[in-house]
């Protein structure tokens, strides 16, 4: 069975790890924790490519959304201040790690798996809802409030209803 993400791809996300260091606006330390991740990222991928054992466990499909994951880091740093919404994101890359060990090591059961699935998907689409709102804020000059309240509730329902959907494939 193949892996989740080549590991032909490690460069491609190196390179934007670089590009989010470079250009964005990250803190000394959350620059910090971003490379420390990343890198720990990739070295999981590589000793994931290379067990000897690929085929004969379950795979998370959560590995291959880490390029989609980097290029919101990179959205997040080009805010002005952007290092508490990147602490947020720093918790992602662990927790899918943390998930694809134990689903690889067949020691969750289906609920923890859609549980920590729906925690993941609460973070990133709370992020992307805050970038919007942000980025809307700073391009038109529209009333800051109401755009908070509609993106809120527009966001709110729709992280509601992404949440009950996980809900609903833990019980099937």
């Amino acid at each position: 069975m193949k892996p989740t993400l080549p590991i032909w791809t490690i460069p491609l996300l190196l390179a934007i790890v670089g590009i989010i260091l470079l250009v964005g606006h990250l803190g000394t330390t959350a620059k910090a924790v971003v490379m420390i991740e990343a890198l720990g990222y990739c070295g999981y991928l590589l000793a994931r490519a290379r067990s000897a054992d690929r085929g004969s466990r379950p795979v998370a499909n959560l590995l291959a959304l880490f390029p989609g994951h980097l290029l919101l880091l990179l959205a997040i740093s080009s805010m002005a201040a952007p290092d508490r919404l990147a602490y947020v994101w720093a918790l992602v890359p662990p927790a899918t790690v943390g998930y694809d060990v134990l689903s690889w090591k067949r020691l969750l059961r289906a609920r923890t798996r859609t549980s920590i699935s729906a925690v993941l998907y609460a973070i990133i689409w709370a992020d992307l809802f805050f970038l919007l709102e942000r980025l809307i804020a700073s391009a038109r000059e529209w009333d800051e409030r109401m755009i908070i309240v509609v993106l809120g509730v527009v966001g709110c329902t729709f992280l509601c209803l992404g949440l009950y959907r996980h809900r609903l494939a833990a019980k099937e």
